[in-house]
């Protein structure tokens, strides 16, 4: 069983009764619930048509008997149903300052919050979250969104065919980033797309009706606006995009780019602070140390407290903790993996690990596991944690390749393995880390696969100081989030461990 299996959100649908659950959700509605719910503008009436209920504290119910515990503790509850109207996940919104904001019980994402008015109407809003669904329907607007633990991805667009649709996300870079992404996916399905713009200082499109003194009035024409706008240029000139290049300037001028350290001075200052959002290509010949590398890495920023995802069809979760142990205890891997070791230091040393392991996921994958189900499995545990991931792959030559993508040259493949990933870090807007592999003789990675990557680091041996350490050197050859160059590294495979 993988890490992800282990740590699930909650039991499997069939499992609970969720309108039954959803009742007792909606008697537990008090005070303190709706004084929440009526500083985000939402009214008794549309408390009960969407049948939203709360969870004060615990109930009873137990995790590990299939049931719930304090899951839904302090939240108002909102249900997510399915295109037949069937009640198929519930959704908790924080009414103090816990986080995660939404916890899901499930996180299906298939599926639109208020998918039903799409049958009614041929003009819809596609909003950022679920109160700015309710917050248009009290005003009779038809809105639908993805739920906000969930990204709008491929397979919610025919749902908008022959639609006109009125795109208004987070008013903020993220947000204005995420409404021209989907635009770009509804372009050619939908009837007609306008991204709707939201004054400055206003969030979203709940904060937009609590604050204004005509909301209603106002978002019309901020529609009306955006129809214009798009009629006048149907090709929109930098100046629509000018407010997000600004901000994007002034986060580097003050140094607030969300750079995470690998833990290696060196390749941080390369890397603009460390790793950013992009596709990173670890290359190298075998044995050279590519997933102890990673590893490492990925040990470091779990050990920051940054979530951290690692996918490998090379070794298994017991190769990669043997390596981590061993760096801890400062042994070589094959004295843990052979059993060589006083069992009361490897417990001490996994003590230690156990800091580690709490934001670590570690998936164990097989030549059956595809891309498409890491992606499953990596969406469920950024909804446990609330957050994106940094994702560790090992390695690129391992992956394998979607039956039905038709015959393809080696070459081929791997550019479109390298694509998909690539895709991966714009969609959560993280970093994605991949080993892959050199023959023997080959100094750089092929062009077709480099030109999905952000950063290519090839990792070359120079020269042996002794039979422990090995010196190497790590080569920056493309670099968009910094500058090229190169820093030595010391492998102490005595001890799993890389220095600077």
């Amino acid at each position: 069983m993988t890490n992800s299996e282990r740590k699930r959100l909650a039991p499997t649908p069939a499992a609970a009764d969720l309108e039954g659950l959803l009742a007792y959700y909606q008697k537990q509605i008090r005070e303190e619930a709706f004084f929440y719910l009526q500083k985000r503008g939402i009214t008794e009436e549309t408390v009960e048509q969407f049948r939203i209920g709360f969870e004060i504290g615990k109930i009873g119910f137990y995790v590990d008997q299939n049931q719930l515990g304090d899951y839904f503790e302090n939240r108002v509850i909102i249900p997510i149903r399915n295109y037949n109207g069937e009640i198929v996940d519930l959704i908790g919104r924080a009414i103090d300052h816990r986080e995660p904001k939404y916890k899901p019980l499930y996180g299906l994402d298939q599926y639109l919050f208020n998918y039903a008015v799409l049958e009614e109407s041929d003009e819809v809003v596609l909003c950022s979250g679920l109160f700015d669904v309710m917050t248009l329907v009290q005003a009779r607007v038809p809105a639908v969104c993805v739920p906000d633990y969930a990204v709008f991805k491929e397979h919610h667009v025919s749902m908008f065919e022959g639609k006109r649709v009125y795109i208004c996300m987070g008013n903020d870079e993220s947000g204005r980033r995420e409404s021209s992404r989907i635009e770009s996916l509804l372009r050619e399905h939908a009837k007609e797309t306008y991204i709707v713009i939201l004054p400055e200082t206003i969030r979203d499109i709940n904060d937009l009706f609590v604050r204004a003194q005509n909301p209603i009035d106002t978002f019309i024409r901020l529609i009306n606006q955006s129809v214009e706008a798009a009629m006048l240029a149907p090709v929109a000139p930098d100046n629509k995009n000018s407010t997000i290049y600004l901000e994007e300037y002034m986060k580097r001028y003050r140094g607030q780019v969300a750079s995470l350290s690998t833990g290696f001075t060196k390749l941080d200052n390369l890397l603009f602070g460390g790793l950013g959002s992009g596709l990173y290509l670890l290359a190298g010949t075998g044995s050279i140390g590519k997933s102890m590398l990673l590893k490492q890495m990925a040990d470091q920023l779990a050990l920051d407290q940054i979530p951290v995802i690692f996918v490998s069809w090379d070794l298994t979760n017991f190769e990669l903790w043997a390596r981590s142990i061993a760096r801890i205890i400062g042994i070589a891997p094959q004295q843990v993996l052979g059993g060589k070791v006083e069992p009361d230091q490897v417990t001490e040393a996994n003590k230690q690990y156990a800091k580690i392991s709490k934001m670590l996921w570690t998936l164990e994958s097989t030549i059956d596991t595809s891309l498409e189900q890491v992606a499953a499995s990596i969406e469920r545990i950024a909804v446990i944690v609330g957050r994106e991931p940094v994702i560790f792959i090992d390695h690129l030559q391992r992956i394998p390749v979607h039956k039905q993508s038709g015959p393809m040259t080696w070459q081929q493949q791997q550019a479109a393995i390298a694509y998909t990933l690539k895709q991966w870090s714009r969609e959560w807007n993280c970093p994605v880390v991949a080993a892959t592999a050199l023959e023997f003789g080959q100094d750089t990675v092929t062009e077709s696969v480099q030109a999905s990557a952000d950063v290519v680091m090839i990792m070359k041996s120079n020269e042996a100081e002794n039979n422990q350490a090995q010196a190497l050197v790590l080569e920056l050859t493309k670099n968009r989030n910094g500058t090229l160059g190169s820093l030595p590294l010391q492998s102490h495979m005595d001890r799993a461990l890389f220095t600077e």
